[in-house]
């Protein structure tokens, strides 16, 4: 069918775009091999293929690269409801999202299918234990947002977006009322670099100056990520002493397989970052020339791992003495990348907002819920303005609108109001980031607005895809409100053509409006739109065009709704 084969440039949101789920690997840290899984209100287990529930405290262990539930052996368990994790050593948790656990390498994974706003809640619970203002918390939600937002999928060839450690972002799943507030109050929120989502690095405390993002991270710049004195913890900020031995600190060097001198016995800091932080680190075999350089912030990493990790709490510090004794002398805990959150807490205290704390820790980067300064450029044609970063996308686009608008008017019999915007984005990522759909999407409408993915991405599918954008944008707008989003979404896919659909999959009216407005994966919003389609087509072959198009403005019976069901069989 020709609706299977296109579907992924067919789909058009007709409520506001969310992000799909963060896919987030619990108990990262822990080398499972059993766990124990207890209900803590109503609570659902598909395995099998079949779903059931789960009343009693269960068992699940690894067993020959599958999983034990119980009696039975499965390659995968889904579990959705508010159930609480324990057992071994692990720390044990309540967790209020869907969750998926499997065998890997022969360690049990489970991985939380956590949306949005509930994974930056739990973040933010996590960093900050919730002990900030009132507006620093808020302030922080918008970065940890962000951020999130930037690195999706960073552990993409694992199969899930992050881990719950601190190497992405550490999380705690009992959230307190001020997290929760945060969370609300600056819902969809994100810091925005020139169209794209800011990598919104934060740290506990800059010590009083703020570290420049390629001195950490050399392959990225940005103007809202440079240093820059902080006063403001400077006020509070307290420095930090760290003395260790030689023998402990050669043997955390020699576990992370740092190469030095076997006789060292002097430590010096060689080269430091425009914040003033080390950047790296030479020891020495006395004024002899044996002597090896180490980057600061492996050193860091390497004592941390030997020793914990506020042994060295920052890169920014003075080292004395030597042969068997090393004293360092330090100020700021982290990177100093970002927002510090000792500076944020006490320019809450003295009144600020969460904007005028964004401000100065990431200056000149927008605040919004879509993509923000972007440097667009617009051409008008007769009914339709397109709106480009690259002016040979605009050119490219402009006359397919034109045509597209004019067949969809046709085909469907409905007239536009107003003028119709189309924005070309640059980039698949800016695509996505700026409508919240995945990337297997191409287009987005809403009212008389469409966004689509690059020129280049579509290649000869962009008149086709115009075309389908348009009659939504005509079936959307007269439509009556409430009309359910299966029949709205069937008539575009009726009236396109696509559609070839005879059989509905066996789903019910409101498990089609679920699956598409969720998108959780390709495969389930496909099926839905086959069913959809497949209801619309058999309802106009039993009533015909006219009722559809009755229905469509003044709401379709609900006799037909469930009437629906037999037809389209």
């Amino acid at each position: 069918m020709k609706l299977i084969r296109w579907l992924f440039l067919f789909f058009a949101a007709s409520s506001m775009a969310q992000q799909p789920p963060f896919r987030v690997r619990l108990l990262s840290l822990y080398h499972l091999h059993d766990v124990n899984i207890a209900p803590e209100g109503p609570v659902s287990l598909q395995l099998l293929g079949k779903q059931e529930k789960l009343t009693n405290l269960l068992t699940v262990r690894v067993e020959d690269g599958s999983i034990r539930v119980g009696d039975r052996v499965v390659r995968q368990l889904a579990v959705d409801g508010q159930v609480r994790i324990s057992g071994g050593t692990i720390r044990s948790m309540s967790v209020r999202v869907p969750l998926e656990i499997s065998a890997v390498h022969g360690e049990l994974r489970v991985i939380a299918l956590y949306p949005t706003e509930v994974y930056v809640a739990a973040v933010l619970q996590g960093e900050t234990a919730g002990d900030m203002p009132p507006e620093a918390l808020k302030a922080l939600a918008v970065a940890i947002r962000s951020y999130a937002t930037k690195f999706r999928e960073r552990h993409k060839e694992e199969h899930f977006d992050f881990c719950d450690s601190t190497h992405c972002q550490y999380l705690r799943t009992d959230v307190s009322a001020a997290v929760e507030q945060a969370v609300s109050q600056t819902a969809n929120e994100l810091l925005w670099d020139r169209g794209s989502p800011l990598p919104a690095y934060y740290h506990k405390d800059c010590g009083g100056k703020t570290e420049d993002v390629a001195a950490v991270w050399p392959d990225q710049r940005s103007a809202a990520l440079v240093s820059h004195d902080d006063p403001y913890c400077r006020q509070v900020s307290k420095s930090w002493t760290a003395e260790l031995g030689r023998a402990e600190i050669a043997q955390a060097l020699a576990a992370a397989k740092l190469q030095v001198p076997e006789k060292w016995d002097r430590i010096a800091a060689t080269a430091h970052t425009p914040s003033g932080r080390v950047q790296e680190l030479e020891f020495r075999v006395g004024d002899s020339q044996q002597r090896a350089t180490v980057s600061a912030s492996s050193f860091r990493f390497a004592l941390g791992r030997a020793m914990g990790w506020n042994t060295l709490k920052s890169d920014w510090y003075e080292v004395n003495g030597g042969g068997e004794r090393f004293v360092f002398t330090g100020r700021g805990v982290g990177h100093g990348v970002g927002l510090c959150q000792t500076g944020a807490a006490e320019m809450a205290h003295e009144g600020k907002s969460y904007r005028d704390i964004l401000a100065f820790h990431y200056p000149g980067a927008a605040i919004g819920a879509s993509a923000q300064g972007i440097p667009w450029i617009t051409r008008a044609g007769a009914k339709v303005d397109v709106r480009a970063v690259n002016a040979s996308d605009a050119e490219r686009v402009l006359p397919s609108t034109e045509e597209a608008l004019g067949w969809a008017s046709g085909r469907s019999g409905l007239a536009l109001i107003g003028r119709a915007a189309v924005e070309v984005y640059p980039t698949v990522e800016m695509f996505r980031n700026s409508t919240g759909e995945p990337g297997w999407v191409a287009a987005s409408t809403r009212g008389n607005h469409v966004r689509i993915q690059p020129p280049a991405v579509l290649g000869a599918k962009l008149s086709s895809l115009l075309r389908h954008e348009f009659l939504h944008m005509l079936v959307e707008s007269n439509a009556k409100p409430g009309t359910p989003l299966w029949f709205r979404e069937g008539m575009v896919l009726y009236l396109s053509g696509e559609s070839q659909a005879t059989v509905a999959d066996a789903m019910t009216v409101d498990e089609i409006d679920q699956a598409i407005q969720a998108r959780r994966d390709e495969e389930s919003v496909r099926r839905a739109y086959r069913a959809a389609s497949a209801r619309v087509a058999a309802l106009a072959k039993q009533y015909g065009n006219e009722q559809l198009f009755r229905w469509l403005r003044n709401g379709i019976p609900s006799n037909v709704v469930i009437g629906s069901d037999k037809v389209a069989k």
